[in-house]
């Protein structure tokens, strides 16, 4: 594939020396380069709303908050590429130091892409990692899922979690929930604090359009996706998970990435 318009998109907290010398390093290659608005105030260049960015491939300099948000931000589903420079780096296999090593093969198209399934919500929103429906209130919300129009669970729990098999390594994880080979076919559903542990995690077939309704008339919750607070959930509203027709293309250069990314202990 041939890279020729590419967009920098870096954390706030990112040192200006290290942005500058990453653009230094691309814009000696020939490349149409736009910068989104944290990018072009520290090297002073004109500036491109992420949303607005019409590329090839995006590089995503920070950690992997930065990553979420910027795929989630991006319209045009862009090649990613992550520079780690946060704490964990769970989605980024680069780090600055190699990113100049690899820049030459990334140009001549010598990578792999790892393609990673994404969620859809009600038609209207996406995710990467989860989504999450919590209570508003210190108080336990009851939930009825059904699977395909079939009711599969009915428990009470501080919320309930759907997550990606890239998503299942986050907070699904922490939450009891298995760990999934980003090539499993599947996505999980992970009660957050259970009551009497009345359910345990689910894992459910990629193509399973997952519904979830709030079955008390005195709770309301919040439906968080990859870590951004949407709307309120009011009593009996159905919130409806799917599989999305997209996915999240990473550029890598390992082709065992994907067994980094089960392997927690490895990786942190």
């Amino acid at each position: 594939m041939q890279i020729s318009r590419l967009g920098i998109i870096t954390h706030r907290r990112v040192k200006d020396e290290l942005v500058r010398e990453i653009v230094d390093k691309l814009s000696r290659k020939g490349i149409d380069l736009f910068f989104d608005p944290i990018t072009a105030e520290k090297i002073n260049r004109e500036k491109t709303e992420v949303k607005d960015m019409q590329i090839d491939l995006a590089v995503i300099v920070g950690g992997d908050g930065t990553i979420l948000w910027a795929v989630n931000e991006l319209s045009e589903n862009p090649l990613i590429l992550g520079i780690n420079v946060g704490t964990v780096g769970y989605l980024a296999e680069l780090i600055p130091e190699n990113f100049m090593n690899k820049l030459d093969l990334l140009l001549k198209g010598k990578f792999y892409i790892d393609n990673r399934m994404k969620l859809g919500i009600d038609n209207e929103f996406e995710v990467l990692n989860e989504v999450l429906i919590l209570s508003r209130q210190a108080s336990l919300l009851e939930f009825k899922i059904t699977l395909n129009n079939t009711e599969v669970a009915n428990f009470r729990a501080d919320g309930v979690m759907v997550s990606t098999p890239t998503g299942s390594t986050g907070h699904s994880m922490s939450s009891g929930g298995p760990i999934l080979h980003p090539g499993v076919k599947a996505y999980t559903l992970t009660p957050t604090n259970p009551f009497l542990r009345e359910q345990a995690p689910l894992v459910v077939p990629e193509d399973s359009e997952t519904k979830i309704e709030l079955i008390r008339e005195d709770r309301e919750a919040q439906l968080i996706l990859d870590g951004q607070v949407i709307k309120k959930i009011k009593p009996h509203q159905m919130i409806s998970i799917k599989k999305s027709e997209k996915t999240t293309k990473f550029v890598r250069f390992s082709e065992d990435f994907s067994y980094k990314h089960v392997n927690i202990k490895r990786r942190r």
